[in-house]
């Protein structure tokens, strides 16, 4: 394959399988030159439906006709905060988690949605959210204590299970996300096909999505 590859993912993606693909990119297509965005579902949907991608993975994707979606899992989210954070004990309700401060994704990310969502079936809103368009710097302010965020578990898997970070316990389930790997329907042939593959395949080896 020669050329340029245009690459659109998640931060979800590009933390965990990125460096890999990368690299097997370069091992098998060393010709290739790549372009990288990392964003949320609506400026990666938006991208692609301008043609300005070839291949994506994202969450819950607003994508035109021209556009192939094959579902590859589900991102499971969790309320997330810093073990260090002083919280009621229990389960809580949308009321008791809305008097805290939330961070999360800004409106054009499907987290976002899915924040307000959860909150309106609580019948409640929360009084102080702040967003923040990075992901990694949203798990900074988390483990700092600043605020509770919501988030995809997989990213803090690690941090979890040593105890300094804590999934709060919650009344109402947090909707996961369906994940889907897009592409143009009229770029597909052989050398996409591959690369559509090898993402599948890392995809299922760092089990990203469930």
């Amino acid at each position: 394959m020669l050329g340029l590859l245009r690459l659109g993912v998640s931060e979800s993606f590009a933390h965990i399988c990125l460096s890999d693909l990368m690299t097997r990119l370069e091992q098998q297509y060393p010709k290739l030159k790549t372009s990288v965005t990392v964003g949320d579902t609506g400026m990666i949907s938006a991208l692609l439906n301008e043609h300005q991608l070839d291949i994506a993975v994202i969450s819950e994707p607003g994508v035109a006709s021209h556009i192939h979606r094959v579902p590859i899992g589900r991102n499971e989210l969790a309320w997330i905060a810093s073990s260090r954070l002083k919280l009621p004990s229990g389960i809580l309700t949308p009321a008791d988690l809305a008097q805290n401060h939330i961070i999360v994704s800004p409106h054009t990310a499907r987290l976002h949605t899915t924040m307000t969502n959860w909150f309106s079936m609580g019948g409640t809103a929360p009084s102080r959210v702040s967003t923040c368009n990075s992901l990694s710097v949203t798990l900074s302010m988390i483990r700092s204590g600043f605020a509770i965020g919501l988030v995809p578990v997989r990213l803090v898997a690690d941090e979890l299970q040593r105890g300094e970070l804590v999934a709060v316990p919650v009344t109402v389930p947090v909707e996961s996300h369906r994940v889907f790997l897009c592409y143009q329907i009229v770029e597909f042939g052989p050398d996409l096909e591959a690369i559509v593959g090898l993402t599948k395949e890392l995809i299922a080896h760092h089990q990203l999505f469930r």
